[in-house]
């Protein structure tokens, strides 16, 4: 349908993952495609001809398994004949400065067509930068002096020299990055604007949304930096039509009692390297900023973070447990959005939420999601869901299920029923084949293998030749007949493989 929202997923793993797929989405919709982040092996999966049909690229932040493969992407299109047209880099303006700087050393020196002389070629004639969010009143700039130096200051958006009493720059010698810490106006407490003001603030933002729009797909997308909390500069995007809304949470650390004390703990100041007069008139700091930082958040960031996935079929980043930078499990596993959809996730994962892997296709339908699979659109309706590096399971709850669920310290895990262990239900397990699902196989010499031709066959190995069995998936038709479990119904076309 028109206003459908079409999430294909390229890549969904941490970035530690042994599949090495990373991050990597299309979005499309009424036929107008996006990447949404490019971490994942593009050219493989869509080829040069779907690479040609991305109109831009949506970049949440710049860690490498989110743009593995935006360099190798600009390349491919600045020196492809067939291309009219530059790379189009979607994000919030610090977003965008992180990719540039990160990205030149790659881009903006080759050889000339006769391969005879370096040349130099810059970056903004590959690469069209997109701003979306309101761009900041007050910046970071770097000046030439009349003596040829050059040195930093705080600038408003008209080229005004902001003082000390007002903003400062702290540089860390052993990072060497200047960062900007500001003096909220309202509680004359400093912070760095960057992780305390969301863009909803006038303090510190300009009025202008910088919305996305794309008319003729029907297509509009909010970034959002109030639930994004990572560490370097990171939002999350919803993608809205007429009917449909899909928010992707990007790396955050989910956890409300955490954003709660990050905007309600006041941290004084610790002036170890310089006296409080001194920092008062000083423009220009050397040392730790969160020794100057008194609050991190404000009440602002929080109140939007907590209803920023009001109302939206929400994609959120996973981890396991004590992961820092990104939603462990336990923190995120109850919380009541309704429609709630992993991503980003370990190579080992077992949740009571749909878990996206590669190759999956999700529709936002009537505000609803659902998975598309040979045509066929489904209810994301299973009980429990489990991926285990490359193989991916579902679990029906059955009252006599071969199988149950268990919790061990928040993390969820699947044991044969007879286990001794406490469960939290017993299920019937299915293999997820292409989005098909299975009855699970528990004996070894007997699995399931994709044919050429698409169809599934169940193979069972004997002493000196193997079996083969054409099966038919359940799913939509798994249904509970009474107390003791569910029926199967599986049509089974026989052939034999020596």
């Amino acid at each position: 349908m028109k206003e459908d929202l079409i999430l294909d997923v390229m890549g969904s793993t941490s970035p530690f993952s042994m599949m090495g797929e990373s991050s990597g989405y299309m979005i499309t919709v009424n036929g107008h495609s996006y990447l949404l982040e490019c971490g994942s092996p593009v050219f493989p999966t869509l080829g040069y001809d779907g690479i040609s049909r991305i109109k831009g690229i949506f970049a949440t932040h710049s860690h490498e398994d989110h743009k593995r493969w935006f360099t190798d992407i600009v390349l491919f299109t600045f020196y492809n004949p067939l291309f009219k047209h530059k790379v189009k880099l979607i994000s919030s303006e610090v977003v965008l400065e992180e990719y540039t700087k990160n990205s030149k050393g790659a881009l903006e020196r080759s050889l000339s067509a006769d391969s005879k002389r370096v040349v130099d070629i810059p970056y903004d004639q590959m690469v069209q930068n997109v701003i979306v969010g309101p761009r900041s009143r007050y910046r970071i700039v770097l000046k030439a002096a009349e003596n040829g130096f050059f040195h930093y200051q705080v600038e408003d958006r008209t080229g005004n020299r902001i003082g000390p009493d007002m903003a400062k720059i702290v540089i860390n010698p052993e990072a060497n990055r200047p960062r900007l810490l500001f003096r909220d106006p309202e509680t004359r407490e400093w912070v760095e604007p960057e992780s305390y003001y969301p863009f909803s603030s006038r303090v510190f933002y300009e009025e202008n949304r910088n919305l996305f729009h794309d008319e003729e797909a029907g297509l509009s997308v909010e970034p959002l930096k109030s639930p994004a909390w990572h560490g370097v500069p990171t939002v999350a995007f919803r993608f809205r039509t007429a009917e449909n809304s899909l928010l992707f949470s990007a790396d955050t650390v989910y956890k409300p009692p955490l954003w709660k004390e990050l905007y309600e703990e006041y941290r004084p100041q610790r002036f170890r390297s310089i006296s409080p007069g001194a920092f008062e008139k000083s423009s220009i700091l050397y040392g730790d900023i969160n020794d100057f930082i008194e609050r991190t958040w404000s009440r602002e960031r929080y109140e939007n973070a907590m209803s920023a996935y009001n109302g939206s079929v929400v994609i959120h980043d996973v981890a396991r447990k004590k992961s820092i930078v990104h939603t462990d499990y336990v923190d995120i596993a109850n919380h009541p959005i309704k429609d709630l959809i992993f991503t980003h996730n370990p190579d080992n994962l077992t949740a009571l939420r749909p878990i996206l892997t590669s190759g999956k296709r999700l529709v936002v339908q009537g505000g609803k999601p659902y998975e598309f699979v040979k045509g066929v659109l489904h209810d994301l309706d299973a009980d429990v869901y489990v991926h285990h590096f490359s193989s991916n399971m579902v679990g029906y709850r059955a009252p006599d299920g071969a199988y149950k669920v268990i919790e061990r310290d928040g993390i969820l895990g699947i044991v044969e029923a007879e286990c001794a262990e406490q469960g939290l239900m017993r299920v019937d397990l299915f293999e997820d084949i292409g989005g098909e699902y299975f009855p699970l196989l528990k004996k070894t010499h007997r699995f399931y293998t994709v044919r050429a031709d698409g169809q599934v066959e169940e193979i069972t190995l004997q002493k000196t030749s193997s079996r083969g069995v054409v099966v038919k998936g359940m799913r939509g038709k798994i249904k509970r007949t009474s107390k003791k479990g569910r029926t199967f119904n599986i049509e089974h076309r026989t052939s034999n493989v020596e």
